[in-house]
């Protein structure tokens, strides 16, 4: 678990401490009793303090952070506080240190106050705890054995400087306790829905065999108050699901007889939700799927109830969400400019709930993506004919990360097929340059009626240098590479960020094949893209840091400070291992399977993104909530002492990331 290191004399991060330790002592007596005192170094992820560890001491942390917290295999692990360098591991228990060492009947010098002589040998504490303590990165930390502080314990400055960690310590944690129970007192035990597990809201449904008639199931639905659901078994596996609607589309309108068996009208293969999963969970579920029913299966995949969307909006009872995606897919141009009123509905909603910021972000721009790709085609079908030629249409920017929540301005390009060298006709040529300019307006058009604005920089595909064939786009990828002036380079930052919307599978294909033969070639640019990284270092956790939390600034620019930084590092470092595709969360992924970045690391760096985004959509979501103008600055005075180390760990991450992509160059 540790390796042992070195003595404490071997160590500059404890000159301090050792000062204190051995104040008014010999040299000969010094060096006795730094001799006790060991230090050690754990790896990322190693357990310091055991919860059921005997703690026969402390340990000064030299170097690197860990973290206190209840461990649990049933539910998330609670972590309680950091500790940072120079600060004491183990004072939990100081209380045992000084009934063990000071009982009440211990006779002591009256002029020398000692404060645990007041202490009854009756209130000792056991040696173990509740709590755990690991490292959280590479760390050393010197254990001081509780004889070395009871020999010492006499002399003032070794007494007072426990103490005042034990004081320090004892003021955080009360005042953490107090900002709980503050925010506590201001929502309802149930604001919380991300705790309620699906088994808490589902409701029991009609059970019926494939065998039987339409008309039986009808009627078991007539004489029930349920959800109006039948779910449709074979022996125990679920194989279908009938609703009220489906007896009115496809029994009475159709005028199919009511005799036939019920597999026939069924909606077959649904999807089933476990009875353990949260509340959130089935939210999303339905929202993405486009779905309003969801059965609710045992771990055993047997049939325990039903959930719906109405089951789900009554815990908030909110109003106004977007209850199926299906109306995206079929909305009409009239529509458009009333869809964004539903969708940030939606928004609030979710946000509200609770739900992980990433699920969040998965929901909404699923839900965008089918916008924009029925904005798509209802600008193809203004046109006099189809696409003379394959098409891939592509985002850039949050919408190609996968990180919109709020309708931002347009950032798209549109790439499509030419003719080829052996088959060169250049009228077929001048019919797909004019029919792709005209579509790429429509879609500009259409998008900006659904609540995009147009894009002040024209980084859009209505401009000629954001649309062509795959023949100019691998011209113009060449030249960005060849002669990477600022410029280019900023273009191309936003362009290795894309992601296909709509279009030929094959043609992306060629696309992307295209772009990492072009990287072959790129050394020179990929260097330049770094060094401009370079001068926009992410803020550390020592000095710059710190200083924004307790001294001189009072906000954070999330966007320019630490989250463009954290982009750009991440899309060179994915460029310069031939990945060109994917959002950040699966570029990190395809960086781990390549073992750029170890399992732990990756895992870190997704929890840090996510911590990061979540004040970044929240703060940005509320400032829209207000008509305030949105602005990506966090006021860092309305942070609670608990979110600002859990920010500073965040971005002490990121940083580390930005670090490793430099250090290639």
């Amino acid at each position: 678990m540790f390796n042992h290191v070195a003595p404490l004399s071997c160590k500059k991060g404890a000159a301090n401490l050792k000062h204190i330790l051995t104040k008014n002592l010999t040299q000969t007596q010094a060096t006795d009793l730094l001799n006790q005192c060991q230090t050690y170094h754990y790896n990322q992820d190693d357990i310091i303090l055991h919860a059921k560890d005997n703690r026969e001491g402390v340990f000064l942390v030299l170097s690197g952070i860990a973290e206190v917290y209840i461990p649990s295999q049933k539910s998330r692990e609670e972590v309680l506080e950091i500790i940072k360098p120079n600060e004491l591991i183990g004072l939990s228990n100081i209380h045992h240190f000084l009934t063990t060492h000071f009982p009440q009947t211990q006779q002591f010098d009256s002029k020398t106050p000692l404060y645990p002589d007041q202490l009854s040998q009756n209130h000792r504490q056991p040696h173990s705890s509740l709590v755990q303590v690991r490292a959280i990165d590479d760390l050393e930390a010197l254990f001081i054995p509780y004889s070395v502080l009871k020999n010492r314990w006499t002399e003032p400055a070794v007494r007072d400087y426990i103490l005042d960690q034990v004081s320090s310590r004892l003021h955080d944690v009360y005042h953490s306790l107090a900002e709980q129970i503050n925010r506590n007192t201001t929502t309802s035990s149930t604001s919380d829905p991300t705790i309620l597990k699906v088994q808490d809201i589902m409701q029991p449904t009609i059970q019926a065999e494939t065998s039987d008639t339409i008309q039986s199931v009808a009627e078991k639905l007539s004489q029930t108050n349920s959800n109006a659901v039948a779910i449709i078994l074979n022996n125990t596996q679920i194989k279908g699901i009938v609703t009220i609607t489906d007896l009115v589309h496809r029994v009475i309108a159709s005028g199919k007889s009511t005799k036939d068996q019920v597999h026939t009208i069924m909606t077959e293969n649904p999807i089933t939700i476990l009875r353990t999963a949260y509340y959130y969970e089935a939210l999303t579920t339905m929202l993405l799927k486009g779905i309003k029913h969801l059965p609710v299966t045992t771990e055993n995949n047997q049939l325990a109830g039903i959930v719906n969307m109405t089951d789900l909006l009554q815990v908030k009872q909110q109003t106004g969400i977007l209850q199926n995606a299906e109306t995206l897919k079929n909305i009409t141009k009239d529509q458009l400019p009333h869809i964004k009123k539903e969708l940030y509905a939606t928004l609030t909603t979710i946000l509200q709930q609770q739900v992980p910021i990433l699920h969040t972000l998965e929901v909404m721009n699923t839900l965008y993506d089918q916008l924009i790709h029925r904005c798509i085609e209802l600008s193809i079908k203004e046109m006099p004919t189809e696409p003379p030629a394959a098409f891939c249409f592509y985002l850039m920017g949050s919408g190609a990360r996968k990180e919109q929540f709020l309708l931002t301005d347009q950032d798209h390009f549109l790439v499509y097929e030419g003719a080829t060298h052996e088959d060169q006709d250049d009228h077929s040529d001048h019919i797909a340059t004019r029919y792709f300019a005209d579509l790429a307006e429509k879609i500009v058009a259409n998008l900006e009626l659904a609540g995009y604005k147009r894009c002040k920089g024209d980084m859009m595909a209505s401009n000629p240098i954001w649309r062509g064939t795959l023949g100019e786009w691998e011209s113009r990828i060449h030249e960005w590479t060849l002669n990477a002036t600022n410029d280019r380079l900023l273009l191309a930052q936003n362009f290795f960020s894309h992601r296909l919307i709509a279009g030929d599978d094959t043609l992306h294909r060629q696309f992307q094949q295209a772009i990492l033969d072009s990287l072959d070639r790129a050394k020179i640019f990929l260097y330049r893209l770094s060094q401009l990284e370079r001068e926009n270092p992410i803020p550390t956790l020592e000095q710059p840091l710190r200083s924004i939390f307790r001294r001189n600034k009072k906000q954070l620019d999330l966007k320019k400070e630490v989250l463009f930084p954290y982009h750009h590092s991440l899309q060179i470092l994915a460029l310069m291992h031939g990945i060109t595709y994917g959002t950040p969360i699966e570029k990190i992924e395809q960086l781990h399977e390549k073992k750029i970045l170890s399992e732990n690391f990756s895992k870190d760096l997704k929890a840090s993104v996510s911590t990061i985004l979540n004040y970044y959509v929240r703060n940005r979501h509320q400032q829209h909530q207000n008509g305030e103008e949105l602005t990506s600055t966090l006021m860092l005075t309305t942070l609670t002492t608990r979110e600002k180390e859990e920010l500073m760990l965040s971005i002490r991450l990121i940083k580390e990331l930005q670090n490793h992509m430099l250090s290639y160059y």
